[in-house]
């Protein structure tokens, strides 16, 4: 008899598992990473939000015009629309990554039951002329 997993296929799986431990890593490091970012941009835009409530005040009572409060208000739209399309960018790689990876991964067992069948005949055929 032949056993279910030959020494590719358990190869294979080893470094499946080394893979699925190395991107767990890597999404812990991006949850925090993102937590920290957004974190930031939330007290960033408190900061910006109090100045342009300040000018917003002022221009009520009529000492300003309204293009100084927009004016205060552009440093947190120019931030949010950068950090938008920094988000939109690295989740379509990562999207195109994961695709990948599935499919090469896909590959690599396929092989290896390829092989484990190569191997179970050339088993079998040497048996037979035993």
């Amino acid at each position: 008899m032949t056993q279910p997993t030959s020494d590719a296929s358990t190869g294979a799986w080893t470094l499946i598992e080394k893979e699925k431990r190395r991107d767990r890593f890597i999404r812990r490091v991006s949850i925090t990473a993102w937590t920290a970012t957004f974190l930031f941009v939330v007290v960033f835009t408190i900061m910006i939000g109090g100045q342009v409530l300040e000018m917003y005040k002022a221009h009520l009572v009529g000492m300003l015009p309204f293009s100084t409060v927009v004016g205060m208000a552009t440093p947190l739209i120019i931030v949010l629309g950068f950090l938008s399309l920094l988000i939109a960018t690295l989740s379509t790689v990562g999207v195109f990554l994961r695709f990948r990876t599935a499919s090469l991964t896909e590959i690599q067992l396929r092989l290896a039951a390829l092989e484990d069948m190569l191997a179970s005949r050339r088993d079998s055929a040497t048996e037979e002329k035993r």
